[in-house]
């Protein structure tokens, strides 16, 4: 008896778990133009973060910059290059203290900048 109850609640389980997978493929509602910024920035911030980390690699200033070049987008590009400028003259003592409290700060604070920036229209541009 203590088997068939085990059972029945393992088919309960897995059609609840089941049901929510379903619920998670639901489509989803349109971004609003807040929300499509507010994840724009968040990628801008992203990006701070691995420039950062890229510095902190040994990666140079000069390779930054030429990658970087190949942003089209106007937005993002001065963006990205205030980034790579600010985080090259970081004194190489303040890269090794705590790399990764660094990155996080570096990263909420390009989010933070981003989300306070006029805009008028949302960048064209892929995740960082």
């Amino acid at each position: 008896m203590h088997s068939i109850s085990r059972s029945m609640m393992m088919k309960k389980v897995l059609l609840i778990a089941l049901g929510l997978a379903l619920v998670g493929c639901a489509e989803k509602k349109p971004l609003t133009p807040e929300e499509k910024w507010h994840g724009y920035c968040v990628s801008v911030g992203n990006a701070a973060r691995s420039i950062t980390l890229d510095r902190q690699n040994g990666i140079e200033q000069k390779q930054a910059t030429e990658h970087a070049g190949k942003i089209e987008d106007e937005t993002t590009r001065k963006f990205i290059f205030e980034i790579i400028e600010n985080v090259y003259a970081i004194p190489a003592d303040q890269l090794k203290s705590d790399p990764e409290a660094l990155r996080e700060k570096l990263k909420q604070e390009y989010t933070d900048k981003c989300l306070a920036t006029p805009h008028d229209k949302l960048p064209n541009y892929k995740l960082f």
